[in-house]
């Protein structure tokens, strides 16, 4: 006769699961903050306003999906009175002959496009670590 007890497999296989999503957590963490300084370093700098509201948020969904989100916003006043997000407008039309040189449009979306394959090691990294 033979028995398997399959409860302490399954008690294992949840704490690696939870082990690997930490890890994950951790890793996607990392990778954002290397995306947010790499974006630091293109962001227009006329006033200084964006690098200080840069903001990076984590969160996990169901607890199964983890999502950074770096983002930068700076909301002013327009001549005519309505309120508008510098930031987007910097990011999508600004002047491609900033007062910053190596700044300039594009300053979150450059280093993802260029950076993609580095980010996403990061968090490769992070879980191969968990699973060792």
């Amino acid at each position: 006769m033979l028995e398997l007890n399959a409860s302490q497999l399954l008690k294992q296989l949840d704490l690696t699961q939870n082990n690997i999503m930490r890890a994950a957590i951790q890793g996607v963490s990392k990778a954002a903050n290397e995306l947010a300084n790499e974006s630091d370093k293109l962001t227009p700098r006329d006033e200084g306003e964006l690098v200080a509201s840069r903001k990076i948020r984590l969160e996990v969904r169901h607890g199964i999906s983890v999502l950074a989100t770096v983002s930068y916003s700076a909301i002013r006043r327009s001549k005519s009175g309505w309120n508008f997000d510098y930031a987007v407008f910097q990011h999508e039309v600004g002047n491609w002959d900033p007062t910053t040189p190596g700044t300039g449009p594009k300053y979150l979306e450059r280093p993802l496009k260029a950076y993609t394959r580095r980010l996403q090691n990061t968090i490769a990294d992070e879980i191969k670590k968990e699973l060792r």
